[in-house]
């Protein structure tokens, strides 16, 4: 794939609708949860596994949101909880919804994770992995890499190459937060799901977040 194909949103619908027939999947696939043209220049990345249950009457198969950042224009509707969480990460980090790169690694929705077969689950990384190959190595995406599965802090960590790793208490329990430093500096913060574990705006997880991000504390 050539990079003006790489920045084409028709070739990645058209390869997502290919890759969603081959794969058996059902339930349609979104893989920006913001516009395309987040891709043009970001200064923040936010990456989950892959869509879940979207909002009463959504449209099930889209490359990218066009209306603007998904958290953010569906926060009145949306029945996930990460909403709140995302948008209260962007305050404390200080950057609008409009200029985060947000998506998944693998763009097919499901019940859940589980629900798909071991053959379903490795064509869907690999088709988020083509992708986010390139969005990646991009030197218009600037600031931090924020993770939100293992899967999708694998798959990260071995695109940009990063190797050192610090583990820092979350403020719940015996629950981390990951910081990994990618070949060329890159920072990549991995946290726990923010649909459980809700660190955002809670006072015992603040110092560490600032830490994990490289910030005063806020």
């Amino acid at each position: 794939m050539t990079m003006s194909d790489w920045m084409n949103r028709d070739v990645w619908d058209a390869r997502l609708e290919e890759a969603e027939r081959a794969g058996g999947f059902q339930q349609g696939y979104k893989l920006l949860y913001c516009p395309w043209a987040t891709l043009e220049g970001s200064d923040l990345t936010f990456l989950s596994l892959n869509p879940g249950r979207p909002p009463h009457d959504a449209e099930l198969r889209v490359v990218s949101d066009e209306r603007g950042n998904s958290y953010e224009v569906e926060r009145s509707i949306t029945r996930s909880p990460i909403t709140d969480q995302f948008l209260r990460m962007c305050v404390f980090l200080d950057v609008a919804p409009s200029r985060v790169l947000t998506g998944v690694v693998a763009p097919f929705r499901s019940d859940g994770w589980a629900s798909f077969s071991p053959d379903q689950k490795a064509a869907a990384l690999e088709v988020g992995r083509a992708f986010w190959t390139e969005a990646l190595a991009s030197s218009m995406r600037r600031g931090p890499i924020v993770v939100c599965s293992d899967q999708a802090a694998r798959m990260v960590t071995d695109i940009l190459g990063a190797k050192h790793e610090d583990v820092l208490p979350a403020g719940w329990g015996n629950i981390s937060i990951r910081v990994f430093h990618g070949s060329e500096g890159q920072r990549i913060v991995q946290l726990p799901h923010l649909s459980r574990f809700k660190l955002f705006g809670r006072r015992q997880s603040d110092p560490m977040l600032a830490r994990a991000f490289g910030r005063e504390r806020v």
